[in-house]
């Protein structure tokens, strides 16, 4: 799932994955998002993703980061390929 590049947001924005819209905060550093928290992913080639992270990720320290799609199927992304991730969560009033 493509979304708009925001890597390089500095204040929180909204992104629509299918039917669901979403605010994301920039400002959380990516050492303060917990497990289970919902997070678009900005690897530092390709397309953003939209995941659930696994496991506490703290930049420069994981070789991987551990997610999950959104249906629940886990995935790893190398920890250098992860150019920035940012705290997301369901727009309650738009879906």
């Amino acid at each position: 799932m493509a979304l708009r590049d925001g890597r390089k947001a500095t204040q929180p924005y909204r992104v629509r994955v299918g039917d669901v819209w979403y605010w994301v905060d920039p400002t959380v550093p990516a050492e303060q998002i917990e497990p289970g928290d919902t997070v678009v992913i900005y690897p530092v080639a390709g397309s953003a993703t939209l995941a659930v992270l696994q496991r506490p990720f703290t930049s420069g320290d994981a070789e991987e980061a551990d997610f999950s799609t959104l249906e629940g199927e886990r995935f790893t992304v190398p920890a250098d390929d992860v150019a920035a991730m940012h705290l997301a969560a369901p727009d309650d009033e738009e879906t």
